[in-house]
């Protein structure tokens, strides 16, 4: 699947080649930034290949041959509005087949400078919105964000992919930090996505992010088709040494409310057609389908502390996977138990702390890592 281009058109220079570098960074193996200073240098580029998102910055959005181009991109969503709406869903599935065989749509985005006053044109209110100075990783899940509900991009071929359980019947402190350095270690050399399905796993106030979306608005996105699996998920994703993650939900009490066949599909989506080559699920509550979400795993890792109250959690989860009478389940279950570890770390750098700490080796030994990066 070819790399998507995003042209950053800034007539600051520095800023351009910065946000164009991060996206590259950043995006590496889904898609590549451009950045281009004056209006001729951009047209120039588009002659020679093709651009898939623009963000128009200062001295850009108001040149007439960008508005040209926007214009016509207007007038062709209007049609399509049109014609979806005279001849239905048949319409809307024929128009997307063709955009997939034929020419991409651009998406144009505006790259607002609040800090400098201007009256925004009709023709840019028709179009998204991005604040010009705020993180660069928030800016590229905005970019994603628009870019998914635009539907550009083909799906990836379908290729499932390994997708680890981890599930803790004592709830140990401890399920959440050897899910994550075990994402961190499996990340030195595969792509990995962390999805935590924990009710209160408080990464906001620990990581100190306010996220905009979280693991329910993936969900939302992935289970009614608004748009390519890969761009649902990147308009949300954020990135921690070495893998990604889709934020916890905010809202877990919702969680309890997902059918069975909902989570399974979504976990489906997410091995089959995310791009990632490992999926962990951090698991919380035995939520609708659990077993089922178990099955689906190629491992399931049961950590457990050590002390008699543990042990007894641990026998009765086993009974319980036995009444489920399914071998295949039983077979994928790992019962590890962990090494004895101080609770009391300190408030900073916990993620470097579990990572070069008495977890951090016992994740990396059931990864098969070294140490270290490779």
């Amino acid at each position: 699947m070819r790399k998507i281009s995003i042209a950053v058109c800034d007539t600051d220079k520095t800023y351009g080649q910065k946000l164009g570098e991060w996206i590259s960074l950043e995006k590496g193996g889904r898609a590549f930034g451009s950045s281009f200073s004056t209006l001729e240098s951009f047209l120039e580029f588009q002659k020679k290949g093709t651009v898939d998102i623009v963000l128009l910055g200062n001295g850009f959005w108001e040149e007439p041959a960008i508005a040209a181009q926007m214009e016509k991109a207007l007038e062709e969503n209007e049609t399509q509005k049109d014609t979806i709406q005279k001849k239905g869903m048949a319409a809307e599935k024929d128009l997307k087949k063709s955009q997939a065989k034929n020419t991409q749509k651009i998406l144009w985005i505006y790259l607002k400078d609040s800090s400098v006053r201007q009256e925004n044109s009709d023709l840019a209110e028709n179009f998204p919105v991005i604040g010009k100075y705020q993180p660069a990783s928030r800016i590229v899940r905005e970019i994603f964000y628009h870019y998914q509900k635009l539907g550009n991009q083909q799906e990836p071929a379908i290729l499932s992919r390994e997708v680890l359980g981890v599930y803790s019947p004592e709830h140990s402190i401890w399920q959440t930090p050897f899910a994550l350095t075990l994402a961190q270690a499996l990340g030195q050399r595969e792509k990995v996505l962390y999805v935590n399905f924990k009710e209160c796993a408080g990464f906001a106030e620990w990581l100190q992010e306010n996220y905009s979306r979280d693991l329910l608005d993936v969900m939302y996105l992935c289970l009614t088709g608004e748009g390519n699996i890969v761009d649902c998920v990147g308009s949300a994703v954020y990135s921690m040494e070495n893998f990604d993650y889709i934020p916890p939900a905010n809202d877990s009490q919702c969680l309890g409310e997902v059918s069975s066949q909902d989570y399974l599909e979504f976990v489906k989506l997410l091995a089959e057609k995310s791009g990632y080559e490992v999926i962990i699920l951090d698991l919380g509550m035995m939520v609708s389908g659990f077993f089922g979400l178990l099955e689906f795993c190629s491992k399931v890792y049961i950590p457990s502390e050590t002390g008699e109250l543990q042990k007894n959690a641990w026998n009765h989860f086993k009974q319980i996977v036995a009444r489920q009478e399914n071998l295949r389940l039983e077979q994928k279950v790992a019962h590890l138990q962990l090494p004895d570890m101080n609770p009391c770390i300190c408030r900073e750098n916990k993620m470097q702390q579990w990572i070069w700490g008495e977890l951090g080796d016992y994740a990396r030994q059931i990864a098969g890592v070294q140490g270290g990066t490779d």
